[in-house]
């Protein structure tokens, strides 16, 4: 299919050049880059050592991802087709290094890579299979570690742009709570008018653990009153593993990968669906605007006195396209309108956000000694605050898909929407890396200390309780002055830890806040930056959408101007060139329309 598709494009950049439409071969040129980059996506998530990398490597029948009891995966492994097999390593700048295939668990584990220390962006797997020639891509992703953790910044980043999700899950316990908050960030990562990545819970481990079917079935409770709508998988890739080796079709379907395949490839057909659709409507635009010159001038050619009315259509036409070529246009107003609205939404929720975790983070440290549960805390604080900006990250994401749609709705020539990859990976992964500045340690008084501070407090309840002692005819020091004086002393003591853990929470408070205040910058300046580029990105989308509808007006009108001024002989000459120009145009479309004959087939 895709390369069908590649075969109708060239032909229709072949035809804009011929009629000296080089804006629209351009255009048909990103088309076909689309169609060479635009690979199915197969994001593979869940916590660490569920058993990712072994069902990919199950999938795939190839040891591709690292594998070991105790190795997890520190980057994510992109797995696409080759001729042969390959391995290269992708910096942040997409630079690639080309490795040893067998080098790969020293550059993909937290074996040979720990946290990835390398700063590696991925790693990337060339094979030769079948199931990876139709353009679908796996990516074995680093172990979320709840939604909150460094390593999910990148994965719920990369959500928008997956085309299918596999949430691995083991059959040791129940789905905990992190795990259920990611599913729904998944299950919601689509927007209005654009569905999210088609998504799947895979059960993995179904050999090693005997009461795999109850906990699928307690999973399937607490999915089903979440209101997480997903299908569960169960599986296991040491039978799948086993079956391949045997070629034994009964333990292959026992291992449950017959039933994950038929869903990762009716899932990969639709995303391959609605792509080809995209490409479909590109090239329908062209073509018609392509044939809007020949079929303006073959109705004048073969009836002059037509020329009136044409040119009556055409100058409706062209103070539309007018209008839309305006400053003040309508999608340029929706477009400025809608950015505007995206950006002072986006502050405030992030705001409003770290706003209640400042507040829960206060209160935390107001029940508790901070120096007891700073460690703690802090890992709290991290994964809490990295919540909110995935969360954000999402909705803005939905948002930004909904505004390009109704930008598009302005324009009446089948272009579809421009599809929407807002990056944040890099505001979420900058925004893991800050730390709070001040370590918190526990109340620890010396002895010494304490004896101090008890015997100032002692002295004081002594002087005065004995002072009044003597005025009542007793002794200074007696046994109810000694008892007041050490009663004295021990609330010297607990006042001046209170005044410790009083000036311990005020510090703890100040550092939180500062961490929460540090991130929202660090994450609202990239976010903003995006937005920008992202406004920049939609406005010339839609401006060349413009400018191309003037030009084909002004080609059209143009032909059936000179048309009109033709003589008869010249008249029936040109006729018959444009009927074969519009023959040719005519091909292509029957071209066009079997593409779409051929997806729905």
């Amino acid at each position: 299919m895709r390369d069908k598709a590649r075969a109708v494009v060239g032909t229709a950049i072949k035809a804009a050049i011929a009629y000296g439409r080089d804006d629209l071969a351009n255009r048909l040129e990103a088309t076909g880059r689309t169609l060479d980059d635009g690979a199915i996506r197969v994001m593979v998530v869940g916590e660490f050592k569920q058993g990712k990398s072994s069902l990919v490597n199950a999938l795939l029948n190839a040891p591709v991802c690292p594998v070991d009891d105790d190795v997890a995966t520190s980057v994510p492994t992109v797995v696409r087709h080759a001729d042969e097999p390959t391995a290269s390593l992708i910096r942040g700048d997409d630079e690639r290094e080309a490795i040893e295939v067998d080098a790969l668990p020293v550059y993909a584990s937290e074996l040979g890579n720990p946290g990835n220390e390398l700063g590696l962006r991925a790693v990337e797997v060339g094979l030769p299979r079948s199931l990876l020639a139709g353009g679908i891509t796996f990516v074995d992703t680093p172990g979320v570690g709840g939604l909150g953790s460094a390593h999910t910044a990148a994965t719920v980043a990369a959500l928008p742009t997956a085309d299918v999700v596999l949430f691995v899950s083991d059959a040791s316990q129940e789905l905990t709570r992190p795990e259920y908050d990611f599913l729904r960030a998944v299950t919601r990562s689509g927007s209005t008018t654009t569905a999210g990545p088609a998504c799947a819970f895979v059960l993995t481990k179904t050999d090693f653990y005997p009461d795999w079917q109850r906990i699928e079935e307690l999973n399937r409770d607490h999915l089903d009153r979440l209101g997480v709508a997903v299908p569960i998988l169960a599986t296991s890739a040491l039978l799948r593993t086993k079956a391949i080796e045997s070629d034994d079709k009964a333990l292959n379907a026992e291992s449950g990968y017959p039933s994950l395949l038929n869903f990762v490839r009716t899932s990969t057909e639709a995303a391959a669906e609605g792509a080809n659709a995209a490409v479909v409507d590109d090239l329908r635009s062209v073509v018609t605007q392509l044939r809007s010159s020949f079929e303006s001038e073959r109705q004048v050619l073969e009836d002059p006195s037509r020329m009136e009315a044409v040119m009556a259509e055409f100058n409706r036409a062209k103070e539309r396209t007018s209008a839309l070529r305006d400053q003040a246009a309508r999608w340029q107003v929706t477009l400025n309108d809608g950015v505007a609205d995206l950006s002072a939404d986006f502050d405030h929720q992030l705001r409003a956000r770290l706003r209640t975790t400042s507040a829960e983070a206060d209160q935390a440290l107001d029940d508790q000694e901070p120096g007891e549960i700073w460690d703690e805390f802090a890992n709290w604080l991290r994964r809490r605050v990295s919540y909110d900006l995935a969360q954000t990250y999402l909705e803005l994401t939905k948002r930004a898909q909904d505004l390009s749609q109704r930008v598009a709705e302005h324009f009446d020539d089948g272009q579809v929407a421009l599809g929407i990859d807002l990056d944040a990976g890099r505001a979420l992964t900058s925004a893991s890396a800050i730390d709070p500045r001040t370590e918190i340690e526990k109340l620890e008084t010396k002895a010494g200390t304490k004896a101090m501070t008890a015997m100032r407090g002692s002295y004081g309840g002594l002087l005065m309780f004995g002072m009044m002692a003597q005025l009542a005819g007793l002794a200074m020091l007696n046994p109810a002055t000694a008892a007041v004086g050490l009663l004295m002393g021990r609330r010297a003591v607990k006042d001046d830890r209170e005044r410790q853990l009083t000036v311990q929470r005020q510090q703890a408070k100040v550092t939180a806040r500062q961490f929460v205040d540090d991130t929202g910058f660090e994450v609202g300046k990239e976010m903003k930056d995006s937005l920008r580029a992202l406004h920049r990105r939609l406005r010339d989308h839609y401006q060349d959408r413009a400018d191309e509808m003037q030009r084909s007006i002004n080609t059209a009108l143009a032909s059936a101007t000179e048309a009109r001024n033709r003589d008869q002989r010249e008249r029936e000459t040109r006729l018959r060139d444009v009927k074969a120009e519009l023959g040719r145009l005519d091909q292509l479309s029957g071209r066009i329309d079997q593409l779409v004959g051929a997806s729905d087939g």
